[in-house]
Order: C-alpha cells, then structure tokens, then sequence
C-alpha cells in the first residue's frame, strides 16, 4: 500500500479549492448579470436576514404585544 506524499496532496486540495471558487465566480456573474435573478436572490437575502434577526431578538426573550 503507497501513500500520496505531502506535496501532492496538498497541491491537489490546492486544485480543487481554485476549481470550486471559478464555479462560484461563475454563478456569481451569471446571477448578477440577469437582472430577474439578481432581484429575486437580493430579496430572499433581505427576507431571510429580517428572519434571522426575528429568531434571535425572539431567542433574547423580546415578544411583539399581544
């Protein structure tokens, strides 16, 4: 049984790290480049960060009036 030295490994993790942020890069461009997606991703962001802030104010023990 052989192993894969160091170098190689890690030149290889480098690899796939550059190979996975040019896929992020391009579906990046593609949404900021089409004007339907890039409101509908902005808006999801918007609403799920108001979300998000909801949970965590409710989880400090503030409640709207009822």
């Amino acid at each position: 049984m052989t192993f894969a030295s160091l170098t190689d490994i890690i030149t290889n993790l480098g690899l796939g790290s550059t190979w996975f942020w040019a896929r992020f890069t391009d579906f990046v461009d593609m949404i900021t480049q089409n004007d339907l997606l890039l409101w509908s991703v902005i808006f999801a962001l918007v609403a799920g960060s108001i979300g998000l802030l909801v949970k965590v104010i409710r989880y400090f023990g503030v409640k709207g009036r009822r």
